[in-house]
């Protein structure tokens, strides 16, 4: 899970002959642990440590190097943390190094009951699959859906356009409403686990149950390819996170941030 996050994070942030170089950004291992970076980013989306705990162990070397690392890059240590999946003993081990738990990223949800999605019908309602060739749409869709247009955002739209173009894993749905645009989702699969990102409902179209119905097509899409375990982020107990357990998830984690000084 954290694992796929990562990956999916580095193929944003990597690949784009623009936007790669101009914002700076790196994705190098140190000790194991997945480092992202960027030059012209203070932001921690883009200038954080992956894996700690979950995908690698957790030792005083990857500490050091990862450290040393943002050192010469010129950016402050800031390391996910999966609680309370990663141990209290390997969070220790961070603060003896001078990290504290600064905030909630995220909460993570989890599905890996037997139970088969449901199907959710609302009226009007039309679930595409995506083309590769119509990424340009889903990107400026999913952009206008979360609400803003910048510099952060382009990276992400850009990203999924790639993405579904290079990597037939990644399989992006669009929600038509009476013939109108209106909601993003897309999962990004692996044999045994399915990843839900990119979710979003147009202002005028909320409260009318399409979120849902979007989680349930790319669990059904899921699915159907034999998979059985499910992943997805939200901001804490947002919408998104209560429509999330209507689909069966359980929130199990959360992605804290851990930083120094």
């Amino acid at each position: 899970m954290m694992r796929l996050g990562a990956e999916s994070m580095r193929d944003h942030m990597l690949g784009d002959p623009v936007l790669t170089p101009r914002n700076g950004f790196t994705v190098v291992r140190r000790g194991g642990l997945w480092c992202f970076a960027s030059t012209k980013f203070d932001l921690e989306v883009f200038n954080h440590v992956s894996g700690y705990g979950t995908f690698v162990e957790p030792t005083q070397r990857a500490i050091d190097a990862v450290m040393k690392h943002y050192d010469r890059v010129g950016r402050p240590v800031a390391i996910e943390i999966l609680t309370p999946f990663v141990s209290r003993s390997d969070r220790a081990l961070l603060e003896r190094n001078g990290f504290r738990d600064t905030r909630v990223l995220f909460q993570c949800h989890v599905r890996v009951n037997a139970r088969p999605p449901r199907t959710r019908e609302v009226r009007g309602l039309v679930i595409e699959h995506v083309r590769p060739s119509d990424g340009p749409r889903y990107g400026r869709l999913a952009t206008r859906g979360f609400g803003h247009r910048d510099r952060v955002s382009l990276v992400f739209e850009r990203g999924w356009i790639r993405q579904l173009r290079r990597d037939r894993r990644t399989n992006s749905f669009i929600g038509v409403v009476n013939g109108r645009d209106a909601a993003t989702g897309t999962i990004v699969l692996r044999p045994k686990i399915g990843g839900l990102y990119s979710g979003s409902v147009l202002p005028g179209f909320r409260g009318r149950g399409v979120q849902n119905a979007m989680i349930a097509a790319r669990l059904a899409y899921g699915w159907s390819r034999g998979v059985r375990a499910f992943y997805s982020w939200s901001d804490p107990e947002s919408s998104s996170a209560r429509n999330l357990r209507d689909e069966g998830f359980v929130t199990a984690y959360e992605v804290h941030m851990y930083t120094r000084g």
